[in-house]
Order: structure tokens, then C-alpha cells, then sequence
């Protein structure tokens, strides 16, 4: 059982009840740091765990956009040169702008295959490309906070074309 302040006292003779005093308030600061420091310790944990919910957050969010963004982009490629036409190419912009300050960027995929950041959908047998060359882009990819949120869908060249 703890023993109180009281009843230390009352067991120690008169010249050491100011070490025991001192004794119990240098215990009681030190659990007052304790506590303080788990307090701060806590506040971190929650602010960085609310910012990884957010960053999911967002990126489920974005992730459900880019099929929205896709068929935009597809849209605009097919529109007419007219006044309403242009309006619709200011929206895709827009959209883009609004998606970049969210974080979104695309993946670059020229060059050669990365299975990091790109899917390789069809072999390209006619190109005269090096092998494992990327020779078009069939879907965009894009990164989030550094991490792949959809990988470039891509075509590759399995080598030289052998048809000459």
C-alpha cells in the first residue's frame, strides 16, 4: 500500500522529514515530465496519423478521378474548333490545375520500360525500336506523394523490326 505524506512523516525523525519531502517532490516532477512528455508524444502520433488519413484520403479520391480526367481528355481530343469547344479545353485545363495542386504528376513515359511505373499492355512487334523501348502510351499514369497511383499503361517494342 502507498504510504502517505502523514504517515512518513510520523515514522521518521524531524531532521530527515525535509529528505523526505524533498525526496517525494522530486518523484512528483518527475512523473509531471512523464506525463508531459507522453502528452507530446501522443499529439505527434495523432497529427501524423490524421495527415496518413488524409494523404489516403486524397489519393482514393484522385484515384477515382482519372477515369473522369481520361474520358475529359478523350472528349477534348475530339471536339470541333468552335467557341463552346474552347470552353471545354479550358475545363480540362482547369481540372488538371485543380489535380497537380493536389499533388498528382505524371508519369513520363517515353523512353525505356520501368515495371516500376509502367504496365506494358501490347508488344510492338513492327517497330524498329530497342527492345523493352516504349513506343506508345495507351493510358496515362500518374504518382502521388511519390508513390505510383496508376501506372502508365504503355506499348513496347520487343526489338528491331526483323522485316526488312
Amino acid at each position: 500500500m502507498e504510504e502517505t505524506v502523514k504517515d512518513t512523516l510520523e515514522n521518521t525523525p524531524a531532521g530527515s522529514e525535509i529528505d523526505v519531502l524533498k525526496e517525494q517532490l522530486a518523484q512528483a516532477e518527475a512523473r509531471i515530465l512523464r506525463a508531459h512528455a507522453d502528452m507530446d508524444n501522443m499529439r505527434r502520433r495523432l497529427q501524423r496519423e490524421k495527415e496518413e488519413i488524409w494523404q489516403i484520403a486524397v489519393a482514393d479520391c484522385l484515384a477515382r478521378m482519372l477515369p473522369v480526367h481520361d474520358n475529359l481528355q478523350r472528349a477534348i481530343a475530339t471536339l470541333p474548333d468552335s467557341t463552346w469547344g474552347q470552353g471545354v479545353v479550358l475545363v480540362g485545363r482547369q481540372l488538371e490545375d485543380v489535380l497537380a495542386k493536389l499533388g498528382l504528376v505524371p508519369i513520363a513515359a517515353a523512353g525505356l520500360f520501368d515495371p516500376q511505373y509502367h504496365e506494358a499492355i501490347v508488344q510492338d512487334s513492327e517497330s524498329a525500336e530497342p527492345e523493352n523501348t516504349i513506343t506508345a502510351v495507351l493510358e496515362r499514369g500518374y504518382l502521388f506523394n511519390g508513390r505510383v497511383l496508376r501506372p502508365s499503361k504503355v506499348k513496347v517494342s520487343i526489338g528491331g523490326n526483323n522485316n526488312e
